[in-house]
């Protein structure tokens, strides 16, 4: 097995690892990102090596068979001076660059297809690095959401249903005292108002009497001369009865009788 396929086969095995619950998922993406990223770069330079080693064969290649044009060159111009024996050294030199032209020409076949071959591994390792790398993104992600969803638990587990019903209580009973206050408020500024109102009457109707106590005071002073005759008329009789009724009775006790209390007024009985 070549040295890609045994790193390949070393890949493969170590993604399948199981993952201890003890360890943190975290650490061992990275980990694992991190170590294919180091294989991924010893895959290109292993690539980079192949490569070069074809290009120094096909160079190899290219200098041996100018040296056979070179040679055959040579051989037809030793032939055409009648250099014979010229031309039978450089034939022997000619036959043996071909057999180094051949060789070469085997290896850098080769070199090609391993070339090509390791290109497309390199291709493919570097498709299934991106693969792992997303995975690692969605496994990440899961486990974040994973720790979210213990916390809140964890969260939930925690909270007491008593306590937040006596916190709904509490703030019940907040908001009905405040609204109370209001209300209370409200209700006496009508209040307030409704005393205004009746100040306002109180005061308009005192007005009215008042006027209405002028207006009568100012006929009392224009007819005041006539009642004050009236009365002082009235007073005078009055007076004047009294005189005579108390001189009747006086006399009366000067003839030794009573007050007459069974006729009229009037009537008295003769000596």
């Amino acid at each position: 097995m070549s040295l890609f396929g045994r790193l390949w086969t070393t890949i493969k095995g170590w993604f399948g690892m199981g993952v201890s619950r003890l360890e943190d998922p975290n650490a061992l993406l990275e980990a694992a990102q991190n170590e294919l990223r180091e294989k991924l770069k010893q895959v290109r330079q292993q690539a980079i090596a192949v490569v070069q080693q074809k290009n120094q064969i096909e160079m190899m290649l290219q200098a041996e068979q100018k040296k056979q044009d070179d040679l055959n060159a040579q051989i037809r111009q030793a032939l055409r001076i009648g250099r014979d024996d010229l031309a039978e050294q450089l034939m022997k030199q000619v036959m043996t660059v071909e057999g180094t032209v051949a060789s070469l020409q085997l290896q850098y076949e080769q070199a090609v297809q391993a070339s090509e071959t390791v290109k497309q591994q390199v291709k493919l390792f570097e498709e299934q690095v991106q693969i792992k790398y997303r995975e690692k993104l969605q496994l990440q992600t899961q486990w974040k959401q994973a720790q979210i969803t213990e916390k809140l638990n964890a969260a939930l587990a925690g909270i007491s249903l008593e306590t937040s019903d006596e916190a709904w209580d509490r703030a019940r009973e907040k908001i009905q005292e405040r609204q109370a206050r209001a209300g209370a408020i409200a209700e006496m500024g009508g209040i307030s108002a409704s005393l205004e109102m009746q100040k306002l009457n109180s005061d308009l109707a005192s007005a009215a009497a008042h006027d209405r106590i002028l207006a009568l005071k100012r006929e009392m002073e224009s007819g005041e001369i006539r009642q004050t005759d009236t009365v002082a008329a009235t007073v005078s009789v009055s007076e004047n009865q009294q005189q005579v009724e108390e001189r009747l009775e006086k006399i009366k006790q000067e003839m030794g009788e009573g007050p007459h209390t069974g006729g009229s007024g009037g009537d008295y009985e003769q000596p």
